[in-house]
């Protein structure tokens, strides 16, 4: 039964591919698969594997600099360069602004240095008009940090704060006692009002008051700001100051930014060049069946559709 089984396909085989090769109507490539479509199919899926990218690489490329994984991607010249330039001028504004910011710290704190002094800031608030205010005494809100030295390190210790003063102060007439000049110094002096005595300012050498108010609006209400020349001019330096780190702090957020959108770009590319292209043209295959019982050997027509 298996011998006449094999002898029946042989037969059919044989007078199927002698009318296929004596007829070129009967050329399908749907239904007689040669071998060259066989390669050719493939040949097809071996090539759409190696279209496939996973996003991971690119991803982390732009996550590193933008710009990387739309490289990676084979992206357009034009998207590598819009990341890659965003973030290059995010990092040279950001910077210039930071160094520009630093330099202006560095100057308001050396006039600070030169024009506030402790041993006036006690004298002024305790022994002039200008300790009248509620806000200007040595006891109040903010405190400012004071190093000892020699005996009254030993008694008190080497670090105070400044409303010990408010029974000590003659301690500034010892020449053991120094501010200490940190952040917080420098932010206070400026700030607030409980230490504008300190400005050197504040009387000229005839004992003539320059120091000024200066009435704020903060909306309910009006602000009373006791301030002096100099105080304004430092004032108006950590503003400045304050103003560049602002504008770097811009820079760097534009540029954190400029990473997460270019690494989303780099995804949606990735998965975009994954997907199946699908080609514009429209290929049709028109061929005939074969069909033995016919009597002219053709069962049918086949229309084949590709794109």
């Amino acid at each position: 039964m298996i011998k006449i089984l094999i002898m029946i396909l042989a037969v059919q085989f044989v007078s199927a591919n002698d009318l296929y090769n004596l007829d070129n109507r009967f050329h399908s490539s749907y239904y007689f698969f040669q071998d060259s479509l066989i390669d050719d199919s493939i040949n097809q899926i071996l090539r759409d594997d190696t279209l496939i990218v996973y996003p991971a690489r690119p991803m982390l490329y732009s996550l590193i600099f933008p710009g990387l994984g739309q490289w990676y991607n084979k992206s357009p010249l034009w998207k590598i360069s819009l990341f890659s330039g965003i973030e290059i001028a995010s990092i040279a504004s950001a910077v210039q602004w930071m160094n520009k910011a630093d330099d202006i710290r560095v100057n308001y704190e050396l006039f600070a240095d030169d024009n506030w002094d402790l041993e006036t800031w006690v004298y002024n608030t305790l022994s002039t008009p200008i300790g009248n205010y509620a806000d200007v005494h040595i006891d109040g809100t903010h405190k400012l940090t004071l190093k000892l030295s020699g005996a009254l390190a030993e008694q008190f210790g080497t670090f105070v704060t400044s409303d010990s003063l408010e029974d000590n102060a003659h301690w500034v007439y010892s020449g053991e006692v120094a501010v200490l000049r940190d952040r917080d110094f420098y932010e206070n002096i400026g700030k607030y009002d409980q230490f504008v005595g300190g400005w050197t300012d504040c009387y000229d050498q005839t004992n003539s008051q320059l120091w000024f108010e200066v009435y704020k609006d903060v909306g309910d209400s009006v602000e009373t700001i006791i301030t002096t020349p100099n105080k304004e001019d430092y004032v108006s330096q950590r503003a400045k100051s304050n103003d560049y780190l602002n504008m770097a702090k811009f820079a760097i957020s534009a540029m954190m930014f400029n990473h997460v959108v270019s690494a989303m770009d780099a995804i949606w590319s990735t998965q975009n060049k994954n997907r199946p292209k699908k080609s514009k043209e429209l290929k049709t295959d028109v061929g005939l069946l074969y069909d033995r019982n016919s009597k002219y050997g053709v069962g049918g027509l086949s229309i084949s559709l590709y794109w």
